[in-house]
């Protein structure tokens, strides 16, 4: 009778914690729309068109490349297509078990067929192709999945060839060239099959079970379809939100960098980390697997930095064993429970130098993001706005007649953040227009007299800069007071709240203790002469090349973006006279149309708009080269430093002098980054407009 009653037990707790468990996502979904339709600016109708979106998104979110989910799945699913807001306001469960029922077999089927696949060595001089239909739509059947599955890790494995290709490929004998893709066909076929299984393994033994994944993936579908930006957040997300933000992060203390022999490395040790505290972890130990409390152990011994990575997210609580090879060969077994740790991560914050040339001395300052001092009894001390004002302080001993903001691949922050920075550069005045749910407007304002800098300001953006990054630069612009260099921004012009998942919440009581947290986007930011950057960003005063134009895409690009409008103008709002804008840009436009790196620039990006137009894809060896060939030198030429500038040298303030001459690392990283500033041609054009505005 005991075995049976245990019997019974291992039975039916399993049942109990799955209908727990989508029971608790369908409330989930029904809380997140009644929170939305309560804090959103512009909440959307959740109706029938609202149900497409989720359900296209659910498909995009669990099988972004078609493979798993067959056409055969599509149309059971489908009777949802137009009712899953009926399912989502009745907190209906139909639907989500359908849905990971499917999609735990397609997986466990799709492992399956890997492994078949996996066994057999490609050959690279057979005609073969992936077509259009094959890549974009869903297989008919388990045999055409498994034909995707080929062709698919087939490619993968050709792009691994030819990206790891000696430089004298072409020049070796047919013979010496059949050897070396034979030999290396095994290892990348090895390498490519195992991050298929990696990715299906982080689904169906995810430490928190596959529906509860799912799930997240439902309500943050669900969430998404009412803008980009407000999000769905399980605690830990919510954790390393707040800690891009400034907040302190969970970590276990190391960085990694790639191994040159296929794999990841440590890279350095955080002191005072829990990976330092240990006392058995070095640089250059090779990470082997990893294996979360609860969890089976995963091979990571050929996974990429973003493989690695991606599993290390997984949770900010448990306990994480990490199978580690030694520098001599031995193996050993470190566990290790990430913790919040205070790091002086130079890397992420402010840094300044100076470009010393004839006759003109400029301050350079990049600030990588906007982050804040989440320590309320520093009142906003040690967040970014003051960090420039300090470095901005030191800048001025060196005798400056210029200064560039660096805000490329900024993505933003802390608005408030970004209003104090603009209030370092224009006396007190409206930095930027809010309007709410109720369409009241209000006004951000820098409300403290005097600035700590007047002299001539250029901000360099890029297509990475956003939200908080696009209030500074639109601001400074309007008021005449920087003059604009790069390329058009993002264009986020939104501002977000994090509430704890309960409808009772309010702005006053947010301190809700909550198992999921939501990111609403709450107001519209507008520019303080009406107009905003929201959909279209900031609309640079000297236009550059940019080659993230050959890679990403922007808030216009998101299906469910708000759409810009505009407002009145602040009828306090003062601008400064205007800059000679047109003079500058001619002034410049001769050396932007002959740089070598600009026009390298323009080229990859025409080639890549024509390159990545959807078309059948060759899996033979001679086709994949002759049409990668051309991109390969035209990217290595666009990402390709340029020369060292001959107009200036960059120096170090006599502050910074002094730390490294107590921190070898220190050192080390900013000779990599004066390096880079010394090439960079964005800077060398930036520059040169100081150099037309400088102070007499």
């Amino acid at each position: 009778m005991k075995s049976l009653a245990t019997l019974i037990a291992l039975i039916i707790f399993p049942v109990l914690s799955y209908c727990q468990t989508i029971d608790k996502t369908a409330n989930d979904a029904f809380v997140l729309i009644r929170m939305v339709n309560k804090f959103h600016v512009e909440p959307r109708e959740v109706n029938s068109a609202f149900s497409v979106g989720v359900f296209k998104g659910m498909l995009q979110a669990t099988d972004p490349g078609r493979i798993y989910f067959t056409s055969g799945d599509i149309y059971k699913l489908s009777p949802y297509t137009t009712t899953l807001n009926y399912e989502i306001k009745h907190r209906r469960t139909a639907y989500l078990s359908l849905f990971i029922s499917i999609y735990q077999q397609r997986l466990k089927q799709a492992d399956s067929l890997i492994s078949i696949i996996g066994k057999t060595p490609f050959n690279f001089y057979t005609a073969e192709k992936l077509t259009v239909p094959e890549d974009t739509l869903h297989p008919q059947s388990l045999a055409a999945m498994q034909l995707k599955l080929y062709k698919k890790i087939k490619s993968g494995v050709l792009d691994e060839l030819i990206d790891d290709m000696p430089d004298n490929f072409k020049a070796l004998s047919l013979v010496k060239q059949k050897k070396y893709v034979d030999s290396a066909e095994v290892v990348f076929r090895k390498k490519v099959v195992a991050s298929y299984k990696r990715r299906i393994n982080h689904v169906l033994q995810n430490p928190y079970g596959i529906t509860q994944y799912v799930g997240d993936i439902y309500c943050s579908t669900i969430a998404t379809c009412f803008d980009p930006h407000t999000q769905f957040f399980p605690p830990e997300e919510k954790e390393m939100f707040e800690g891009e933000l400034g907040k302190q992060r969970f970590m276990f203390g190391f960085t990694i960098k790639p191994d040159k022999a296929g794999g990841v490395l440590i890279d350095k040790l955080e002191p005072g980390s829990p990976a330092f505290k240990g006392g058995k972890l070095n640089k250059g130990d090779k990470f082997m697997a990893l294996q979360w409390e609860g969890s089976p152990p995963v091979d990571v011994s050929d996974a990429s930095i973003n493989e690695l990575s991606a599993l290390m997210a997984e949770s900010n609580h448990k306990a994480a064993l990490f199978t580690m090879k030694k520098a001599d060969g031995s193996t050993i077994q470190v566990s290790l429970q990430k913790e919040q740790v205070a790091t002086d991560d130079d890397e992420g914050k402010v840094k300044s130098f100076i470009l010393k040339g004839s006759g003109n001395t400029v301050g350079y300052i990049y600030l990588p993001a906007f982050y804040q001092d989440w320590d309320t009894n520093n009142d906003g001390l040690n967040g970014c706005a003051n960090d420039v004002g300090r470095e901005i302080i030191k800048l001025k001993k060196e005798n400056i007649n210029g200064l560039i903001l660096d805000l490329r691949y900024n993505g933003g922050g802390s608005a408030g953040e970004a209003t104090e920075l603009s209030g370092i550069f224009i006396d007190a005045g409206p930095v930027e227009q809010v309007k709410e749910k109720n369409a009241k407007i209000y006004t951000m304002k820098d409300v403290d007299r005097g600035t700590i800098y007047d002299g001539p300001l250029v901000i360099l953006v890029n297509g990475y800069s956003a939200s908080a990054s696009e209030l500074v630069a639109g601001t400074l612009q309007d008021y005449n007071r920087a003059v604009i260099i790069g390329s058009p921004t993002y264009g986020k012009a939104t501002a977000q709240v994090v509430f704890p998942m309960d409808t009772t919440v309010t702005y006053e009581s947010m301190q809700v203790p909550s198992t999921n947290y939501l990111k609403i986007t709450i107001s519209r930011l507008y520019r303080v002469n009406g107009t905003t950057a929201q959909f279209k960003g900031v609309q640079p005063d000297i236009v550059l090349p940019d080659i993230l134009d050959a890679y990403i895409t922007k808030e216009a690009d998101e299906p469910f973006a708000l759409r810009p409008g505009t407002i009145a103008a602040n009828k306090y709002y003062q601008p400064y006279p205007p800059q000679p804008l047109k003079a500058l840009a001619a002034g410049v436009q001769t050396e932007i149309d002959t740089n070598k790196y600009f026009n390298a620039v323009k080229n990859f990006i025409a080639y890549s708009k024509q390159h990545n137009a959807v078309k059948d894809v060759s899996l033979n060896l001679k086709d994949a080269l002759a049409d990668t060939a051309p991109g390969i030198k035209m990217e290595e030429d666009a990402v390709a430093p340029g020369s060292r500038s001959k107009k200036f040298s960059v120096k170090n303030n006599q502050y910074e002098l002094a730390r490294m001459q107590a921190d070898g690392s220190l050192k080390e990283l900013n000779e990599e980054f004066s390096k880079q500033l010394s090439s960079d041609a964005y800077v060398g054009i930036a520059y040169d407009v100081l150099a037309k505005l400088k102070t007499p």
